[in-house]
């Protein structure tokens, strides 16, 4: 029992010290990852192979917090964890008695009943909410959005929590494990060009443009922009899209071999023929980009056991590929 006891006690306190590493230390880092760290993008890719006035990167153009949060929240749940894990250790998990175990039982009873309300409080989502914006003010925010901006969208904690474990969300997971749990890229409305539709591919759902950047709204996330974007080949960029929404499924039109870093569909489709019809939200992105003649340094394995995160794809840097008159991606 005794052994149990302090395992529970070390796991709690790598739980309290992250979680306080983070709130306290880190909390300008995007996202609230644990596999953060696997997301370094790689430094000698393709993009190392050409000439400096070939390769470009991606730039922070945007931020936007539509999800609020409530610190005091994060506080409570943290030393209410660790003060139960302390008072059941001196109770329970030493070979002496504490000179006072009234006081540590008063304690234990105490740091739990903060710590099921805390987390009750949080789990109902009254710990978070929305920004409220004026129309023009997020009009205006919008307007600086333009076609081929990369979307990285990250998750308020508790939200995310709630999420995964109240509403049974599992692809929210994706939020706790990287610094972005999802990724879109702004591209025309193929019905409405004047509209700027977010392409992108979900699960159940597949490649869709089914959300505008109105949905940005109550959502948080960075928006990031290619530099020297003229070198993108714009008319492959619009083919790429109506190719996809044409070919893509639904609940097959999602690369879930890609999800578990087993498999990517063709990361590197020089023609309509060859572009794939499974892909996850960051592959879609990778993959419109060389389509139109950007390849980036994210594709590190020729697509074979290789877990592209969205993270990976707006950090890492690439090259532009010649596009010939006859439209043909040259290696």
């Amino acid at each position: 029992m005794k052994s149990l006891l302090k395992l529970f006690v070390v796991l709690v306190g790598v739980v309290v010290g992250y979680e306080i590493l983070h709130l306290f230390f880190f909390k300008d880092i995007d996202g609230w990852a644990i596999l953060s760290f696997m997301e370094e993008p790689v430094t000698n890719g393709t993009s190392k192979q050409t000439v400096p006035e070939n390769r470009g990167q991606f730039e922070k153009v945007l931020s936007f917090d539509g999800e609020l949060s409530v610190p005091l929240v994060d506080g409570l749940v943290l030393l209410s964890l660790a003060g139960l894990a302390l008072s059941t250790w001196m109770l329970a998990g030493r070979s002496r008695a504490p000179a006072n175990p009234e006081a540590w039982k008063t304690a234990r009873l105490t740091s739990g009943l903060f710590l099921f309300t805390s987390v009750t409080y949080a789990m109902t989502g009254s710990a978070s909410g929305h920004r409220q914006v004026a129309d023009d003010e997020w009009k205006s925010l919008t307007d600086k959005l333009h076609v081929g901006d990369v979307i990285a969208y990250r998750k308020e904690k508790w939200r995310g929590r709630r999420e995964i474990l109240a509403s049974g969300k599992l692809t929210v997971i994706g939020y706790r494990l990287f610094k972005y749990g999802h990724l879109a890229i702004v591209v025309e409305d193929p019905k409405d060009p004047m509209r700027k539709v977010l392409f992108t591919s979900q699960s159940k759902i597949g490649v869709n443009v089914d959300e505008d950047v109105d949905t940005l709204r109550i959502h948080n996330w960075d928006a990031y922009r290619l530099d020297k974007w003229d070198r993108v080949n714009e008319d492959r960029f619009k083919e790429y899209v109506n190719h996809c929404l044409q070919a893509a499924g639904h609940f097959f039109g999602y690369d879930f071999t890609g999800m578990f870093a087993l498999w990517n569909d063709n990361l590197r489709p020089t023609e309509k023929s060859n572009i794939g019809s499974e892909y996850i939200c960051s592959t879609s992105v990778l993959t419109i980009l060389y389509y139109a003649g950007f390849e980036s340094d994210a594709i590190k394995r020729e697509g074979w056991f290789d877990l592209v995160t969205p993270y990976q794809v707006v950090k890492a840097d690439g090259r532009f590929i010649p596009l010939p008159e006859g439209g043909v991606i040259q290696k």
